[in-house]
């Protein structure tokens, strides 16, 4: 009897305690920053009812077990975001997954800045191909390189790294180049206004502000009323998404600089709804190449104000002061010569320094500081209207130095030509002989108009000098976005895009380099004086020189923009008009251009417009395609509208706006595990104006500017790219893209020496080249200085102990050299390709497998400690680890008596370089 009770009783129990554990469920998920999408770590989760809390782990992951029910689950981070009340429903024997969980910031963030950047969600339904590098890629995958070589990874995106000094990358979208490409920060235009470039020393430490950059590709769809014709980055430095607190970190590289500080304070929002955060950092030391340096520095601050919940403004003020020691384009035979010499293969030499005193000095040394100040209001009018408004000013100070030589002197102080048998002593800028030749130079210079000083002078005439060619400026402008929804699927979008800028151009003399003063003449055409208000002038240190003008651009335009929606088809349509105005300020009378070179010239004056269409279908939850096409019109850059902007106000004949047509259209796969995008596009570019300039023998040896009116291209391509999500914490990335870039179609060539002087004795008419143009045969050439085919592959893993590792390779290949216009003045031109860049590799075996296309692969990998309320990270990559250096551009040079045999010159990719970084928050 009493073992049948015990049987029973432990039944009893079983069917109980089972009961119990069957009535158990789980409720997973992953809190992310609902801007960057970046995992949260050590977020606190709490099922209020059942009173259970748990602490996300390193990737932002978490795991609850309770009883079946329904529960309010707060999420709370802290200082720095927004706790998130959810309601979740636990049913037995079953787990609930809740997936991302987004985390608002507590101060400004990327929603509120958008409309300032044109930034899209990736899961935009405008038909616009989207690449997104979150503020934990630039943590990571950074290191020591620089803002553009964060997208080489990206689908039609050739980064190159020339000069190989901090500041000098160029990025290249679909074959075009910075002043093709729209670059923003927080909204505001940073292409120069002259000539459409964009100069990344300018922003050297962005990377420690910025949380998220993307890259729109083609037409994009930036709220702007002048379109670019490669693409648009933009990049948003959301200060104030900077969690309360301080940062110190300290690196350590061999690639631009050696060593960097950094230090960064926020306050987080407070109690009256003010936020601020500041930044400070710096960048010392010699880099991968010869002569190369920086001494950098870097600053931000952000303060935003919630004024009420419809009014938020925010100002912003960075900037980055430096002294950048450059690197000059070399042949490649130089580089061989060199390397026979040393017997060292790395690619780092670099001809613009030499010893003096025995103290390492450089001639091509950059000096520069841009301050930017941003303002930005946002006005939630109503519901269903948005008005967001940024006015910005910049102005710009400094320039890059040079060595400058005067008449009759045929040393050439930076020996980046060398020829065959130059012997060792020539391979560097010989400083102290440039000194000792000052030294020993007297000459009396009679009738000397030298502001002021005796009309006799008497001394040693300085034959060389650095002189550095300042650009410096004034910039302001503003932009003001107006968006409202006519209903759930309608939304209208207007605005207003206004620019103003002055650029300042001139030369000052630096360094007499022991002589006692300098002549300021030109060395070429019968050596004329650059400014006869002043002829035959002693200059000294300090004092302007060589040109010196002022050049002013103004652009004012309105955009609007319709999407609408219908079931499943989303549709847009932009249209916008601008005008744009400029003109050139001459101060000083030179010799040469007496009637055009003083005072102000005519004002040119381009109406422009721009038209896109697009359309994106939604076949289902996981499947779209899409179409986009645009027309649009640009007026040229001041920069190539002039014959020579340094000495004349006489415009170039037949100035007239670009045209681009462009189409593209894709298809894109979404999933739990995989995303994936195909996109193809054909661009075609005409009335382009083209420069290229070089010494000749056809025109007496002089040094020549071809100027290429009507010239076009045909861009074309597909892009694929792809990520998967294998397990948990192993996520695999790939990209590839195959360009087809050619000149369409033969341009004219009016050929003028340098400066500006048209030239008399055109080979092929015997006739003065202003009269008759020259044909330059440039149909179906390849477009040089990009990879016209590239491929990526990257991986990432987050280990469960707060440690992460990844890497990347990246492949190069259908490399073309520029090409150069007096090869291709005949017809035979046809037949002749422009040359392909062969492998670098420096093993036989990679050769044979790859004669053509480069790869390189980067690695990196960090591990992150929490001490109570310190965060400490530890971080290193290393870039190029195999060492892979080659030719990532080339321009053809031309046959001269001195030179019979030239050589190209060329830019090499970084060798291998790395980089060290520790962290410590609280």
């Amino acid at each position: 009897m009493f073992v049948a009770m015990k049987r029973v009783l432990m039944i009893l129990i079983a069917v109980v305690l089972g009961a119990a554990a069957y009535s158990q469920g789980k409720v997973t998920g992953v809190v992310k920053d609902s801007s960057s999408k970046a995992a949260i770590p050590y977020t606190k989760v709490l099922l209020v009812e059942a009173n259970i809390i748990k602490s996300t782990d390193f990737d932002g992951k978490f795991t609850i077990e309770a009883p079946a029910g329904t529960y309010t689950m707060k999420v709370s981070f802290g200082v720095g975001y927004i706790d998130k009340d959810i309601t979740v429903t636990i049913k037995n024997g079953e787990t609930t997954k809740l997936g991302d969980v987004f985390l608002r910031t507590d101060v400004i963030g990327l929603e509120e800045i958008e409309v300032f950047s044109n930034f899209l969600d990736e899961q935009s339904q405008l038909p616009t191909p989207v690449t997104n590098i979150t503020a934990e890629d630039f943590e990571q995958k950074m290191g020591a390189q620089e803002f553009p070589e964060m997208m080489k990874a990206t689908p039609g995106v050739f980064v190159s790294t020339v000069g190989g000094s901090l500041g000098s990358a160029e990025v290249r979208i679909r074959g075009f180049g910075s002043e093709n490409t729209a670059v923003l920060i927080n909204g505001m235009p940073v292409n120069d206004m002259e000539s459409g470039r964009v100069f990344w020393s300018n922003w050297g430490g962005m990377n420690d502000v910025t949380r998220n950059q993307q890259i729109q590709r083609g037409l994009g769809a930036s709220k702007l009323a002048i379109s670019s014709v490669g693409g648009t980055i933009n990049i948003i430095t959301k200060p104030t998404d900077y969690r309360k607190g301080i940062k110190a970190s300290y690196s350590h590289s061999n690639r631009s600089y050696s060593d960097m500080l950094m230090l960064s304070a926020s306050t987080g929002q407070m109690k009256n709804g003010l936020a601020i955060t500041a930044l400070g950092s710096t960048r010392q030391g010699f880099g991968w190449r010869e002569g190369t340096k920086a001494d950098a520095y870097s600053y931000f601050l952000a303060v935003s104000k919630e004024i009420n919940q419809k009014h938020l403004i925010m100002f912003t003020g960075f900037g980055a002061p430096q002294e950048s020691w450059g690197g000059r384009s070399v042949t490649e035979r130089s580089y061989r010569l060199v390397e026979e010499f040393t017997g060292n293969s790395n690619r780092t030499y670099n001809p613009a320094w030499g010893l003096q005193d025995g103290q390492i000095r450089n001639a091509s040394i950059n000096r520069y500081h841009k301050p930017v100040f941003l303002l930005n209001h946002n006005w939630y009018v109503n519901e269903k209207s948005t008005l967001t408004s940024a006015l910005y000013y910049s102005f710009g100070r400094g320039g890059g130095t040079n060595i400058n030589r005067s008449w009759g002197e045929t040393f050439v102080p930076v020996p980046f030509n060398l020829q065959e048998g130059a012997p060792d002593s020539t391979f560097q800028v010989n400083w102290d002989e440039m000194i000792r030749q000052n030294q020993n130079n007297p000459d009396t210079i009679a009738n000397v108009d030298g502001l002021g000083k005796e009309s006799v002078i008497t001394g040693n005439r300085s034959k060389y000098i650095v002189h550095q060619s300042r650009n410096d400026h004034q910039w302001m402008g503003a932009v003001s976005t107006l968006n409202h929804k006519l209903s759930d699927n309608t939304e209208l979008t207007f605005g207003v895009d206004y620019r103003w800028y002055r650029g300042f151009h001139y030369q000052v003399l630096e360094d007499l380099l022991g002589g006692d003063y300098w002549i300021d003449k030109e060395r070429f055409n019968n050596f004329p004086n650059n400014n006869l208000l002043t002829p035959n002038r002693a200059a000294y240190v300090g004092d302007t020189i060589g040109y010196n003008y002022n050049g002013t651009v103004t652009t004012a335009g309105l955009f609007a923009q319709v999407q609408h929606t219908i079931k499943k088809l989303d549709l847009f349509a932009t249209v916008s008009g601008s005008n744009t105005q400029f003109y050139r300020n001459g101060l000083f009378l030179h010799e040469e251009f007496i009637e055009s070179s003083l005072g102000t010239s005519d004002t040119a004056n381009f109406f422009n417009y721009t038209a896109k269409l697009g359309a994106n279908y939604r076949i289902n939850g996981r499947h779209n395609v899409f179409f986009n096409t645009g027309n649009f019109t640009r007026a040229p850059f001041f920069s190539n509208s002039f014959i020579d902007a340094r000495v004349s106000n006489i415009y170039r004949e037949n100035l007239q706006s670009e045209e681009i047509f462009s189409i593209e259209g894709g298809y894109g796969y979404r999933s739990p595990k995989v995303t994936a995008n195909l996109n193809l596009y054909r661009t075609s570019w005409k009335n382009r104006s083209y420069v290229v300039g070089f010494p000749s023998d056809a025109f007496a040896g002089d040094f020549v500017n071809y100027v290429m009116n009507n010239v076009n291209a045909l861009h074309q391509g597909v892009e694929v790219d792809a990520r998967f999500s294998l397990i948990n914490n192993l996520s695999l990335t790939a990209m590839a893209s195959i360009g087809d870039w050619r000149w369409d179609g033969d341009a004219e060539a009016v050929v003028l020496s340098d400066p500006g002087l048209a030239v008399k004795d055109n080979p092929v008419t015997g006739l003065p080249t202003d009269v008759s143009p020259m044909k330059v045969y440039t149909d179906g050439l390849k477009v040089g200085g990009s990879a016209q085919t590239v491929g990526a592959l990257g991986f990432h893993y987050r280990g469960k102990r707060y440690w992460y590792v990844g890497g990347s390779a990246n492949y190069y290949d259908n490399m073309y050299a520029d090409f150069n216009p007096e090869t291709k003045t005949n017809e035979e031109a046809y037949f002749n390709q422009v040359e392909r860049l062969e492998s670098g590799h420096e093993s036989q075996f990679m050769k044979n497998v790859l004669p053509y296309g480069n790869i390189t692969a980067d690695i990196y990998a960090g591990k992150s400690w929490k001490i109570k309320k310190v965060f400490i990270q530890l971080k290193a990559n290393v870039n190029n680890v195999f060492n892979n250096q080659f030719i990532i551009d080339s321009n053809q040079q031309v046959a001269t008596v001195s030179n019979p045999e030239p050589s190209p010159f060329v830019q090499y990719y970084f060798g291998r370089t790395y980089y060290v970084g520790l962290s410590v928050s609280f």
